[in-house]
């Protein structure tokens, strides 16, 4: 299945140069540039180690970079090598031969570069991702040709003294004439990048260092940090502008393969037919983003997925000279986000810290030369095929697990069922189990996770089977307050909540599991519990799983975990990056702490076990610091997913001090 777009037009962006103080500085070979400076009277006294830094910090960028062209005996003084701390006088001539190759590899280390095409002008080169197009330039096994080193000296010395810079997509000017000059206004006006031969284009992701000036031969196209994919250089300066000619002029096809959520194939086609017979953008999409930046999508894989519903494996053909962003932004536009980490991706939970899933897999262009077809591939990155196939198991198990779910309702899971789409099992069947008994839930209810049963656990290590009282705080169907009454033969509870459907299902669930004796279920707040007379009881056992995601990115929450948007959203979200909840409970229970007379919600030896969110648990326990906190607890994701407090260790100068620190209405 293949989608046709209409031709993008080109764009061209200048960087301009801008020289300073003037420095000696010689050329010697590829990796190897020396650098010499005068000692004059104002750095009379100077350490040898800052000198080398302020006076080619575009070379040094760090101290860290210092110290190791000293450990390489790259700086010499008066002709003899120098230590860090030596002392300079004025008079004293300080040499710096900078090693570009060994800077890198002490950064990089040693990699070898996989080579799919190579001439005498061009050649075509492997990427790997994590590594920038600066490592790339240093891991090339060839140069540019000599004709091209005195233009190179230009920017070797402009980069020595600071004075490149780079915007998006743009270029670094290697005009010898623009170095020894000032410069004027008619820089900024330079439109005639394409007929200069001293220009070179260099991608946006490449930071202007000394060694990319000296080692990085001009490559047509970059390719992000994140993404791997083959890369076209040329080798000499006549090449590098036929090639970028071509690149410009989309005679250089490109093929990038990428994983992306959901399924392509149910996109709906982007072109219409005029009256004219050509095919234009329809116009439900004239505003997707980069949309006349693609040429063709063709579909190579569907596969099922129970974070995405499905995820697609696509090659895209773009137009050139646009970039993999452009690819990513377009996708992004139509709801079909690249698997990734980066700017206009979405991430899988199967896929963190695993990177961009788009690489740049095949090329294809006649040789200027030669005049024969050059066509490069290169394999489908291995990670590509492994998430397709934890995908799939994964769908696959869930289906099972599903499956039975559904038998218990006396349902069958229909063949087109998307669990991305449809609605959670557990809403369909009406029922879900937890801590090994089935309660009713509904769509005013969450539905009961096994990370909440960790609650359970502390609850029934406090209590050891004495005859308790337990407030269950948010109870929601009512499954955690009536799984601890059913293993706590004498305990009684109450659940409370401020949504009256989900204490109808609360109550029906204690019906069903004839718990209604020990159990009542009330509408309270959590907010201002002491404004429900019932809660009145001087509790043992507060338990509560209150809202902890945040409520600001709810949309985006939404849509990375499937099934939550059918949830109550009262039940998910709460304010201040999810804190809200826990610090409304800690107001209404510190008024109960404070408050006198013999009326109150808990025991002062009572305790309070709550639920909270990965990485939550530090900033929950300073909330509730007017508490002795006892001890944490980790869910079976081995995250710390509950906290325990008790009230015989709150003494009133905390309580005053929280107070201060607390609004209590």
């Amino acid at each position: 299945m293949v989608w046709s777009l209409t031709q993008p037009s080109c764009r061209r962006v200048i960087a301009n140069t801008t020289p300073t103080a003037s420095v000696t500085h010689r050329h010697q070979q590829a990796s190897m540039t020396t650098l010499e400076a005068l000692v004059s009277e104002p750095d009379n006294g100077i350490r040898a180690w800052k000198f080398v830094l302020t006076q080619w910090k575009a070379v040094v960028k760090s101290r860290e970079h210092m110290r190791k062209c000293f450990k390489r005996e790259e700086v010499s003084v008066n002709g003899s090598i120098a230590e860090v701390t030596r002392i300079l006088q004025t008079g004293d001539v300080v040499r710096l031969q900078f090693d570009s190759r060994a800077a890198h590899e002490s950064v990089y280390g040693r990699e070898k570069l996989d080579v799919r095409y190579e001439d005498t002008d061009l050649a075509v080169v492997v990427k790997p991702s994590g590594k920038t197009m600066v490592a790339l330039g240093f891991m090339l096994p060839f140069s540019l040709d000599p004709g091209s080193l005195v233009n190179d000296q230009a920017a070797v010395e402009g980069a020595s003294r600071g004075d490149i810079t780079t915007q998006t997509e743009g270029c670094l000017r290697r005009n010898e004439q623009d170095i020894s000059r000032e410069p004027s206004s008619k820089d900024d006006d330079s439109d005639d990048q394409e007929d200069n031969e001293d220009d070179f284009d260099v991608p946006s992701n490449i930071s202007p260092t000394l060694g990319q000036q000296t080692r990085l031969p001009c490559a047509i196209h970059g390719l992000e940090k994140a993404a791997n994919g083959l890369v076209l250089v040329a080798k000499t300066k006549t090449m590098h502008a036929t090639l970028l000619e071509m690149h410009r002029s989309d005679r250089i096809s490109r093929t990038f393969r990428l994983v992306c959520h959901g399924d392509w194939r149910n996109t709906d086609s982007l072109l219409v037919e005029c009256q004219s017979g050509k095919k234009e953008v329809a116009p439900a999409f004239a505003n997707i983003q980069d949309a006349d930046t693609i040429n063709t999508v063709q579909v190579m894989a569907v596969t099922p997925s129970n974070e995405a519903g499905k995820i697609s494996t696509l090659d895209v053909m773009p137009h050139s000279p646009s970039m993999g962003v452009n690819i990513r932004r377009y996708l992004f536009s139509l709801q079909h986000p690249v698997v990734g980490e980066s700017g206009n991706t979405r991430p899988l939970k199967a896929n963190r810290g695993k990177g961009l899933l788009s690489a740049l897999v095949k090329m294809e262009f006649v040789h200027p030369k030669l005049g024969t077809t050059i066509t490069v591939s290169l394999e489908e990155p291995a990670k590509f095929e492994q998430l397709r196939k934890r995908e799939e198991k994964a769908c696959l198990r869930r289906q099972v697990s599903d499956q039975e779910e559904l038998k218990k309702g006396g349902l069958e899971l229909e063949a087109d069922y998307d669990r991305k789409a449809d609605r959670p099992i557990a809403y369909l069947v009406g029922e879900k189990d937890f801590y090994g008994m089935r309660f009713k839930v509904s769509p005013s209810t969450l539905i009961p996770r096994s990370s909440t049963e960790t609650l359970v656990d502390a609850a029934i290590a406090l209590a050891q089977k004495n005859p308790v009282k337990i407030l269950d705080v948010g109870t929601g169907s009512g499954c955690l307050l009536l799984a601890l009454l059913s293993l706590l033969p004498s305990a009684t509870g109450t659940g409370v909540d401020i949504s009256e459907d989900a204490l109808e299902v609360a109550r029906a669930n204690g019906a069903l599991h004839e718990l209604n004796e020990r159990a009542s279920f009330c509408w309270a707040d959590l907010a201002n519990l002491r404004e429900s007379n019932s809660l009145f009881q001087s509790f043992d056992l507060l338990v509560c799983n209150p809202p902890y995601l945040d409520g600001n990115k709810a949309t985006k929450l939404k849509t990375l975990f499937s099934g939550t948007e059918y949830e109550p959203s009262v039940a998910l979200f709460a304010d201040n990056e999810g804190y809200g909840a826990y610090e409304l409970l800690a107001a209404s229970l510190l008024r109960d702490l404070e408050a006198t007379g013999p009326m109150h919600i808990m025991n002062r030896a009572g305790h309070i076990i709550l639920e909270v969110g990965s990485g939550m648990g530090r900033r929950v326990r300073d909330i509730f610091k007017f508490l002795h906190f006892e001890y944490a607890l980790k869910d079976n994701q081995d995250s710390e997913r509950c906290l325990v407090f008790s009230l015989s260790g709150a003494s009133m100068n905390t309580l005053t001090a929280a107070a201060k620190g607390m609004t209590i209405e």
